[in-house]
């Protein structure tokens, strides 16, 4: 009998070095839920693969009366069956719940904020690891892609979860390198009533044929963390993110070399560094000046609600660094303020009941 992680667990897998290979394929096959599942004892021997996990190990049963919360275990009802595609096998005996169907299973825990960073993260280029020195390590690939979510969502039906994964996937970005410019992606993209500048974001890591300078303006490739283009999209520029990493020489060079690569295609290029991304005047200010270059038409708003937009903005700040490793808002510190306006904006437009657990408020 098949055991099928789910949830949190599920996550863990998806994350895991050494289980790269079973997501990388792509391959997604059909599961028969067990109505329970045995004695964590004799199932999470040390040295298995189940072993290995982070307990509690959530999983998937049948039948109601196979709940429980043990110590080692947590099991999740799923009540009928589910489509082709909702599951990848691990190994002899361990199954676990696709990317797709994670994404469902998630949503009722999560904010509408939490679900667009869990969203991005499976259609992005990363996977959060934080006991490596980079707390991620890159993908070659996504998991999965904005088609294979709605294909599923489709063959899924409607399930607790599925309407807020939809309205998530809108706003989710694709192609993400890392979990910061995700965030950045997001800050840049969403509508000012959610904390955004609204800017069009083209794209994330595609690939932009440059001429090199180095060796006679051969052919090559560039792929800008994030491509923002004017309204009409005629005109682009890029805008990247600059981690600790960039500060070494080595890619200190690499970056004027790409930098320099791009302006002779004509895209001029932008760099954010962690201190222009936590200062909210300096960020405010480049987004006006990029604005500015691609033409985006004045934004004429009042003094109120300037302040307003300014306080969304600051609150969208705030949560996106309030999320976990797992996309849930952290505990608070005594005194600390609670989560802003946006994650509450976005899950009444999803339309979709949150727990109150979910944002740090109970």
């Amino acid at each position: 009998m098949d055991i099928v992680i789910s949830h949190i667990t599920a996550l863990e897998a998806m994350r895991r070095w050494d289980l790269r290979g079973r997501f990388a394929r792509g391959e997604r096959c059909g599961l028969c839920v067990p109505s329970s599942v045995g004695d964590p004892g004799e199932l999470f021997l040390p040295g298995s693969l189940l072993g290995s996990f982070e307990p509690p190990i959530n999983a998937l049963v049948s039948n109601r009366g196979a709940l429980t919360r043990r110590p080692g275990i947590v099991t999740h009802l799923q009540s009928g069956p589910l489509p082709e595609g909702s599951a990848v096998r691990l190994s002899d005996g361990v199954l676990c719940s696709s990317p797709e169907l994670l994404a469902v299973q998630m949503a009722p825990q999560l904010t509408m904020l939490g679900l667009v960073c869990l969203l991005s993260e499976l259609m992005g280029l990363y996977a959060v690891s934080p006991g490596s020195e980079d707390g991620m390590f890159q993908r070659d690939v996504p998991l999965t892609t904005p088609n294979r979510v709605r294909d599923y969502l489709g063959r899924l039906g409607a399930r607790p979860g599925t309407r807020m994964v939809r309205e998530a996937l809108k706003r989710a970005c694709v192609g993400s390198g890392s979990p910061r410019e995700t965030k950045l992606a997001l800050r840049l993209g969403l509508k000012p009533a959610l904390g955004g500048h609204h800017l069009n974001v083209l794209s994330m890591n595609e690939p932009i044929k440059v001429r090199r300078i180095h060796d006679g303006m051969s052919e090559g490739v560039r792929k800008p963390d994030i491509l923002i283009a004017s309204p009409d999209g005629s005109r682009v520029v890029a805008l990247e993110y600059l981690g600790e990493r960039h500060n070494e020489p080595r890619r200190l060079v690499q970056d004027a070399t790409r930098s320099n690569e791009l302006k002779g295609m004509g895209i001029g290029e932008y760099q954010m560094r962690k201190e222009h991304y936590g200062d909210i005047d300096y960020f405010d200010g480049l987004v006006g000046v990029i604005r500015r270059e691609l033409g985006y038409p004045r934004v004429g708003v009042s003094g109120k609600d300037a302040r307003k937009r300014r306080g969304l903005r600051i609150a969208l700040l705030r949560d996106l660094d309030a999320l976990d490793d797992c996309y849930r808002y952290r505990p608070r510190d005594e005194g600390e303020l609670p989560p802003g306006d946006c994650a509450r904006i976005g899950a009444a437009e999803a339309g979709e009941r949150v727990p109150i657990e979910a944002y740090g408020l109970a």
